[in-house]
């Protein structure tokens, strides 16, 4: 038995992979053992058809929680790239139970606003546009705190995947192991360095080179004779994908697999590229594991499938 149930908000922008739908699978898999309480799942893109595969998949394994929706400017990069997300939206259409969503910042300030202090783990696995305006919002009916107020109360730590941090971790497939900014930053890069500006609780980052190696999904694939997250793997990657997103939430939840570095400062630049630096001050951290790549695949693969070690 869990001894202590977190309580979470997953921001998300499925369509853009398909690990996003693996990932709101496992934190269903994690709430059903006892592990958390989903409180919202927020979408931070303009996609609809993103945000209805979200509805679809807490309809197709049975969620309880409330959905918002980023309705600000068009987000950067391939947001028009729809390589699943239409098709599921169609196979699985009758499983789409809103047509109107709520603003996913105005949901998240209505949990806060509910929540004990220092009770809320704050997880983002897209852009950060819905966090940027959550804690950049005005006081309101909802609650005569800021949202920067709001955070500082009502957040225990926030994990972002997101960012690029070359500390010679052993992965040189990508761009020959040189920086790059990466997706979720470079794709909203003021609303990025908005949240980790304001924000003044700890922040995990689970950077690129962390879940560019790990392939999960096969379990399911062999497990399900139909569901969203087999549909959504074999339509993008005909089989098991990369895990960024999935592993943050797994840490965020469990706080297993991985150790911490830091305390330190993320800063990242108007072009998007992300920095670390080590500060006793600072309030960042950031990810590196502490089993083997197949050590991971196995207890991530497991969890899927409700098996949780």
């Amino acid at each position: 038995m869990v001894k202590n149930k977190v309580a979470v908000i997953i921001d998300t922008d499925l369509g853009a992979d398909c690990d996003d739908v693996g990932t709101l699978v496992l934190a269903l898999q994690l709430e059903k053992h006892g592990f958390c309480d989903i409180k919202a799942v927020g979408y931070c893109t303009t996609n609809i058809y993103g945000v209805q595969c979200v509805d679809i998949v807490r309809s197709f394994y049975g969620g309880k929680f409330p959905i918002g929706m980023y309705y600000g400017k068009k987000v950067e990069c391939n947001e028009d790239q729809h390589i699943f997300d239409i098709d599921l939206v169609d196979h699985y259409k009758d499983l789409i139970k809103e047509t109107n969503y709520i603003e996913a910042y105005k949901l998240y300030r209505k949990v806060l606003a509910e929540a004990e202090d220092d009770s809320i783990i704050f997880i983002t696995i897209g852009e950060l546009t819905n966090a940027a305006n959550l804690v950049s919002s005005l006081p309101d009916e909802i609650s005569p705190l800021s949202g920067q107020e709001l955070f500082a109360k009502k957040v225990k730590y926030s994990c972002v995947m997101g960012g690029l941090i070359n500390d010679n971790h052993p992965i040189t497939a990508f761009n020959n192991n040189e920086a790059f900014p990466e997706y979720n930053i470079v794709c909203a890069i003021e609303d990025a360095q908005k949240f980790v500006k304001i924000s003044a609780k700890p922040i995990y980052f689970l950077d690129f080179y962390v879940g560019a190696d790990v392939f999960t999904g096969k379990k399911v694939i062999e497990h399900d004779e139909h569901s969203p997250m087999k549909f959504a793997y074999l339509k993008y990657a005909n089989g098991p994908s990369r895990s960024w997103d999935l592993l943050a939430v797994y840490y965020a939840i469990t706080k297993r697999l991985y150790r911490s570095v830091g305390p330190g400062v993320m800063h990242i630049d108007d072009n998007g590229f992300t920095t670390f630096t080590k500060d006793q001050d600072g309030h960042h951290y950031y990810l590196r594991p502490i089993k083997s790549n197949e050590e991971i695949t196995k207890e991530i693969d497991e969890a899927l499938v409700g098996n949780i070690l």
